[in-house]
């Protein structure tokens, strides 16, 4: 049994429905601040684990993570929250997983064993957060 305490997240008012949402959104933004903050400060000893050449490149993914999750804040910061954003953002974490599987499966870059675990543990991370966010926008749709 679900209650609300409101009748519409539309109207700005927050409910059962739209709580998923706003929290799934903020659980991407300190999950994506938190790997950012890392690949720019510790892309060295990562890169070695994951069998990268240079750590370069997860110095720039750590920039463009904390860019995302910014824009990310700012959605779930909104009253009412933009659903077309929000799908957005479902739609971003549904790409880093599509590109998390082509990097483990094509050997496009030689990662280590390890390094492929971690890829594929972090796209598990990234798809719960997708999954949760679009529940919570297809609840919010249900109340207009």
């Amino acid at each position: 049994m679900s209650t609300q305490t409101s009748t519409s997240s539309l109207q700005g008012t927050t409910s059962t429905e739209s709580s998923l949402l706003r929290k799934a959104l903020l659980g991407n933004t300190v999950f994506s601040t938190l790997s950012g903050l890392l690949f720019v400060f510790d892309a060295v000893p990562i890169a070695t684990f994951l069998g990268l050449p240079s750590p370069l490149i997860l110095r720039i993914l750590g920039a463009g993570l904390l860019v995302f999750a910014f824009i990310v804040y700012k959605i779930a910061s909104a009253n009412p929250i933009n659903l077309k954003y929000a799908m957005g953002v479902v739609i971003g974490d549904l790409l880093w997983v599509i590109d998390s599987v082509v990097l483990i499966f094509t050997n496009l870059v030689a990662l280590t064993t390890g390094g492929k675990w971690a890829i594929a543990i972090v796209a598990d991370i990234v798809l719960v957060f997708a999954v949760a966010q679009y529940v919570g926008i297809q609840r919010a749709r249900n109340l207009k």
